[in-house]
């Protein structure tokens, strides 16, 4: 399988390069998935702009693209050969597909948005085979730390902790490894506000942040060298800058789960 790389001077499908430091926090999780997809039929519910595409659709049999947003998934058309991926309008928690279709499925970044979670779990299970894997990606409460249960972020509705996490996808699969997604010890300094938030209050760690802070207003082709020279790693983390471990699950900002097996009620 060749290697599709995503990182901050990635062209975005609209034509701009993409300059968030969330980009390649995103984009791992589409390399994490690709070795469960070899060769399988697979559904990505919830595609958005469609930038995961193509590296699932390197190795898999067939990729169905699908988000609610009609305007989201007319970009994802334009993202990738038509012949390599289907791109459809759908609502996750009423699934156009007949039972087991798919032996692969990822949704990343999604349950945190839905009221109806368990029906589109429910769905989920439905739709996929029962030797398929299901990959789903979510905030991490124990990291974001709601307030009384209310998620920080005005758009989550429901963050999970890793327990809770674990209960909810033990309601429809058998089978669930859960790992944490977290961002490669070589990064002294993260691009994120709430890991900068959680550095000490020294006079070095502030030092850091506000240098930080100064590169990061400089131009994109000047920012990357600084850092590099700095600390020795670009200013915002690529594709290849995360590891996913079960043994970061309790303190990880992202929590990751690779669900499989029907589950008998």
């Amino acid at each position: 399988m060749s290697q599709i790389r995503f990182d901050s001077s990635t062209v975005a499908s609209d034509g701009r390069r993409n300059q968030s430091p969330y980009w390649g926090e995103h984009a791992a999780r589409y390399l994490f998935a690709a070795p469960h997809v070899a060769e399988a039929r697979v559904l990505d519910i919830a595609c958005g702009t469609g930038y995961g595409l193509p590296v699932l659709a390197e190795s898999a049999r067939l990729v169905v693209g699908a988000d609610i947003d009609f305007s989201a998934a007319r970009k994802a058309r334009a993202e990738i050969d038509s012949q390599r991926a289907i791109i459809i309008v759908t609502d996750g928690c009423r699934l156009p597909f007949a039972d087991a279709s798919f032996d692969a499925i990822t949704s990343f970044e999604t349950l945190e948005h839905l009221e109806a979670r368990n029906q589109f779990l429910s769905e989920l299970r439905r739709v996929l085979t029962p030797n398929g894997r299901c990959i789903i990606s979510t905030p991490n409460a124990n990291y974001t730390q709601p307030l009384d249960g209310k998620p920080k972020n005005p758009h989550h509705v429901f963050e999970y902790t890793p327990s809770e996490l674990i209960t909810e996808l033990g309601n429809h699969f058998s089978n669930i490894e859960l790992l944490g997604q977290v961002l490669d010890s070589r990064f002294v300094m993260s691009p994120f506000f709430e890991d900068q938030k959680r550095m000490p209050q020294t006079a070095r760690a502030q030092t850091r942040i506000l240098l930080w802070r100064v590169i990061n207003k400089l131009p994109a082709a000047i920012h990357d060298h600084l850092s590099q020279a700095v600390w020795g790693h670009p200013l915002f983390p690529g594709d290849t800058d995360y590891r996913f471990s079960p043994g970061t699950v309790e303190y990880a900002p992202v929590l990751v789960a690779v669900c499989g097996g029907y589950k008998v009620r």
